[in-house]
């Protein structure tokens, strides 16, 4: 019987025809049927396996499920899949159940909270993050600035896995991005199913480290099948179709809602969650503390002399710039609003902040969204990017990734 069990694991993810009922449905129904086995209640298993063909008539998995049953009646089975050729797609179910049954089985994000996202916006009800590692999306509600895991659902990344650097690498990005539109699915080919969302890679960050490719979307799969293996996209992150139309409700076009995309998830403690975002609330008073004081050397060592940039300027030249614009300044006054920080993925000590910043001052007063990278260095964190906060324009074009 372990033979059995060793089966149905690795064929779990054979596609099925698309389905209205939930993935969650369909998972939660295989995964039970596994314990069932497991108990060795295999009459049990098999009205559980009739249940899922009825569920999903077209499920190829379903009718090898309840073959292989029928055969472990008449004896042990010998072989994976029940003299099913194990060919690359057989290699990829496997894989495909093994993220499956670590995500069921496993309770290490239970209790905990991802380290990526520190403080999210009042105005932001919902954040989307993406485990690659893990064939896992995340949606997390903002429960007054705390996290609170709403649901997650299975994914499928790049074909070559993560970290996109060039257009055609078929890599998943890894960053921080917001959603930029919705476009339906009548609008599309039938392999982006029930509609997509699109993100805004690449971002400022992306740019600066000479990434290119376009293209990203949180999308749906074709008519024809369910789900896709972990790793079968041109790099969008896809969910099958049910699962789609479950993550509009926490997805909103006009505020962007934010995709965190990382290889894992790093779990903290409340604890230590709180203890950095503690943190990052000094660094950020100490900042805006030093540039209303008007002492412009105090202000200057936030940024860092050798990796700044902002709005085309080095440091250098942004170092005078500054000191000429505020030759006149008797007064500055900098508040904030609407605060994310996020630990970003992929890269050694880089944080992300995105506000909205009222600044006023004797000569200018002027209200603005921005966003500020800080990084890392021996002595302290420092600024190694400034800007404001902007979303690119994305069209319902078919392009390479």
């Amino acid at each position: 019987m372990r033979n059995l069990l060793i089966c149905l694991l690795m064929l779990l993810s054979i596609d099925l025809l698309a389905s209205e009922a939930p993935e969650h449905s369909y998972e939660q129904t295989i995964l039970n049927t596994i314990k069932e086995i497991q108990s060795l209640n295999h009459d049990q298993a098999l009205d559980s396996t009739r249940n899922l063909i009825k569920q999903y008539p077209h499920s190829r998995l379903g009718q090898m499920m309840y073959a292989d049953l029928l055969l472990a009646k008449a004896g042990p089975l010998q072989h994976i899949g029940s003299g099913i050729e194990v060919d690359q797609a057989v290699r990829d179910f496997r894989y495909e159940i093994q993220q499956r049954w670590q995500h069921e089985t496993s309770n290490a994000h239970t209790g905990m909270y991802p380290e990526n996202i520190l403080f999210l916006a009042e105005n932001q009800p919902y954040v989307i993050l993406v485990d690659q590692q893990s064939s896992r999306i995340y949606v997390y509600s903002n429960e007054q600035g705390t996290p609170v895991l709403e649901t997650d659902y299975f994914i499928t990344i790049g074909l070559k896995g993560w970290g996109k650097q060039k257009r055609g690498d078929q890599k998943t990005p890894i960053g921080i991005y917001h959603v930029t539109k919705f476009i339906e699915d009548k609008e599309l080919p039938d392999l982006y199913g029930k509609g997509a969302f699109p993100i805004s890679y690449p971002n400022v960050w992306d740019v600066r480290k000479n990434r290119t490719g376009g293209g990203i979307w949180i999308h749906g799969t074709p008519s024809y099948t369910y789900n896709r293996s972990p790793w079968a996209s041109n790099g969008c992150i896809v969910v099958s179709n049910p699962d789609f139309l479950h993550i509009d409700q926490y997805v909103s076009t006009e505020l962007h809602t934010p995709v965190v995309v990382t290889e894992q998830v790093n779990w903290l403690s409340y604890d230590q969650w709180q203890t950095r975002r503690k943190q990052w609330l000094k660094t950020l008073s100490g900042w805006i503390g030093d540039w209303e004081s008007l002492d412009h050397e105090r202000y200057r060592q936030h940024y860092s002399k050798t990796e700044f940039l902002a709005y085309g300027r080095n440091f250098k030249n942004w170092d005078g710039h500054k000191r000429w614009v505020n030759r006149k300044k008797t007064q500055v006054k900098v508040e904030y609003s609407d605060l994310s920080i996020f630990i970003y993925p992929g890269e050694d000590d880089l944080v992300l902040m995105q506000y909205e910043q009222n600044y006023a001052s004797n000569n200018l007063d002027l209200v603005s969204p921005k966003e500020i990278y800080w990084r890392k260095f021996p002595d302290r964190w420092q600024i190694v990017y400034e800007g404001s906060r902007t979303f690119p324009k994305t069209s319902n074009d078919i392009v390479q990734n």
